[in-house]
């Protein structure tokens, strides 16, 4: 097996693996209301959403690698480690629903609507997938600039409190009705 025909045979066995979770996703928008669209679409929408998808995952993959060479410039190691396994899931996906492009297409053409629609939902658990891939990789960077920022706690107090009034702030006055159990030492 050469090494392009590993990586599409590959890729081919991640979207397969991964379609189980692709189709449970909620049909408000996810795989579901995608794969639904193959029995309404005509081909000529099948066909723009093949070239709509496959621009969005080349456009995910990029933002993906400039995430992880951002990481990389600004040596945050957590991020580029974070970062680089899910770019290198998206990009595998990328010859695939460009693949199942052209041969949705030529399906189409051939009048083969079972073939066609087979390819379609191949692109759309593709761009599914990437999806979720972009969205964990911004979280990766996010996660840094979380850890990095400066968190302000703002306090509002809407009764004065009566300093030096031993009466009122002495908690050992307080009878609760029963005694609290041992606290451990650690």
């Amino acid at each position: 097996m050469t090494g392009r025909s590993a990586t599409v045979f590959g890729a081919c066995w991640v979207l397969l693996l991964s379609s189980g979770t692709a189709f449970a996703q909620d049909s408000v928008g996810g795989i579901s209301s995608e794969l639904e669209r193959t029995a309404t679409t005509t081909p000529a929408e099948k066909a723009a959403y093949a070239d709509s998808a496959t621009t969005e995952i080349s456009e995910a993959v990029s933002t993906m690698k400039g995430l992880k060479e951002t990481a990389g410039k600004d040596g945050d190691d957590d991020a580029e480690d974070c970062i680089t396994p899910l770019h290198a899931r998206a990009d595998r996906l990328k010859p695939v629903s460009e693949k199942a492009s052209t041969d949705m297409k030529n399906a189409i053409a051939g009048g083969d609507n079972e073939r066609a629609d087979h390819e379609f939902r191949k692109i759309a658990v593709a761009v599914s997938n990437v999806r979720s891939l972009l969205a964990e990789a911004q979280q990766c960077s996010a996660d840094k600039d979380a850890q990095d920022g400066v968190t302000n706690v703002t306090f509002f107090i809407e009764e004065e409190v009566k300093v030096g009034d031993e009466d009122e702030n002495d908690i050992d006055d307080i009878d609760i009705g029963f005694d609290p159990p041992d606290v451990s030492p650690f």
